[in-house]
């Protein structure tokens, strides 16, 4: 008894000592990455085949999807219209199932997009550099993740190799991207009975996390591959009417020059200037970037144009981004105290500063200017309403040239430069494939830094916040 009680003291001791040796390590960037080489990529798709972005659409994505039969129907709106030059239906939304078993495959790309700012709401997008006989050029594809704050794990500029076996890859709205099924059936959702039925949906964050390798770490936005593009080159790319091309260009990063915001957006489906009236939580028409859809939730568009606005697009932001409610460049309201109510009976004080100008079919309107208004000139964003109840109606205002119903909009053109973000061609609706409106295609930005805008004498457009009055 004497002997074991000496062994298990030695024994205790032993084990003791070996424990209060070992120490936490904390995890390094290097425990958490791979290293960015040719050797360790190949040893880690040393089981299968590393594609390209465009050979994995090739290999693994038809028109059709493998997902399609009796019981496993897309929505509605899916197809029916449109066909190719072969006389074949396009499918907008799709689904091809990825095998699980059996040689790996991978694709590898560098993440293009963050979510900081709300644009891309669980989605990243990434970009692979080719090089081939013509030389470089850029690949692209969508993943849609079931995770919030996703570029916390994935930030702008990380390397992800992917092991996609059991995946799917998909189309929705004509875009595709790396996803798994998802049925629909949201009744409350707009034009409901369009949208029921099987589409590509989010990737559980615990199963992504599961198929990707950080690969080296994150360069910065600066070093990523841009396509330098024009407004011209898009309107010419949509003269091609071919969807299956329009997915080879959707989720390119871009850069544009010479752009500027003219003040306009879809009013009913027909371009009209944007408005000042209400709020943006109330007109989905505010001269906001993306005021309220209403809870439609779509990704609202404002126009951009050339110098000499021959060529125009979009730039597009969701309701929900932290920037949604800053003021379009240029754009703005009405001063308070700058409002004038004409009122054909009141008495006008000459010794005031005022401005003789024609207004709707007067002759000659007398309006009272502050004096800082009349040394500094006639403001564009002063405002006559002409409703007698002095709440609501037309709104002009007078640009030098004449009075204009540009309300709070007229400065907008006066801003110039550039825009990068994601190059993106949405169709949701099949019956409207026919027309190939050019508004299909548009620029996501992640913030307004990826907007470069100033006047021609240098100054720098800073972005103003909406805030009630």
């Amino acid at each position: 008894m004497k002997r074991f009680t000496i062994f298990s003291i030695v024994t205790i001791a032993a084990i003791a000592t070996i424990l209060s040796s070992c120490k936490y390590k904390t995890p390094s960037e290097a425990d958490l990455r791979y290293a960015e080489d040719e050797a360790t990529i190949a040893q880690l798709t040393a089981d299968g085949k590393l594609y390209t972005l465009n050979e994995f659409l090739d290999s693994f994505m038809t028109e059709e999807g493998n997902y399609l039969s009796d019981t496993s129907l897309y929505r509605i709106r899916s197809f029916g219209e449109g066909k190719d030059e072969e006389g074949n239906t396009y499918y907008l939304f799709s689904i091809d199932t990825i095998r699980d078993k059996g040689p790996g495959i991978y694709i590898m790309g560098r993440v293009t997009t963050d979510d900081y700012g709300g644009n891309f709401y669980k989605a990243l997008v990434i970009q692979q550099v080719v090089e081939d006989n013509d030389g470089e050029h850029q690949e692209a594809l969508r993943l849609s993740i079931d995770a919030g704050s996703i570029s916390g794990m994935y930030p702008r500029g990380q390397m992800l190799l992917i092991r996609c076996n059991g995946l799917a890859i998909g189309r929705y709205a004509n875009q595709p991207q790396l996803c798994v099924p998802s049925y629909n059936n949201n009744v409350y959702a707009d034009n409901a009975k369009q949208k029921i039925g099987w589409a590509p949906g989010r990737i559980p964050v615990a199963r992504f996390k599961a198929a990707v390798k950080r690969i080296g770490t994150p360069i910065s936005k600066e070093e990523l591959y841009y396509d330098k593009i024009t407004l011209k080159d898009i309107s010419e790319l949509n003269t091609l009417k071919n969807l299956k091309r329009f997915r080879y260009e959707d989720g390119k990063l871009v850069k544009i020059e010479g752009i500027h915001y003219t003040g306009e957006c879809d009013i009913n489906y027909t371009r009209g200037n944007c408005q000042t009236s209400g709020s943006p939580s109330t007109n989905p028409n505010f001269n906001v970037f993306a005021p309220t859809t209403e809870n439609v939730g779509y990704p609202q568009s404002r126009y951009i144009a050339d110098a000499d606005e021959d060529y125009y697009s979009h730039i597009s932001m969701s309701e929900y981004a932290k920037e949604a409610n800053f003021y379009l460049p240029g754009a703005g309201a009405a001063e308070e105290g700058d409002v004038f109510f004409y009122d054909a009976s009141a008495i006008v004080d000459y010794s005031e500063p005022y401005l003789l100008a024609k207004l709707d079919g007067i002759n000659e309107v007398v309006i009272p200017v502050s004096f800082i208004k009349a040394q500094q000139g006639w403001q564009i964003d002063d405002v006559v309403w002409t409703s007698a109840e002095k709440t609501e109606g037309t709104g002009y205002v007078y640009t030098g040239n004449g009075w204009s119903t540009a309300l709070g909009i007229v400065h907008c053109r006066e801003y110039s430069g550039s825009v990068q973000g994601i190059l993106s061609y949405y169709e949701d609706n099949a019956k409207y494939l026919t027309d190939w409106d050019p508004t299909n295609w548009s620029i996501s930005i992640c913030d307004l830094s990826d907007l470069d805008l100033k006047k021609a004498d240098g100054t720098v457009w800073t972005p103003i916040e909406y805030t009630p009055n």
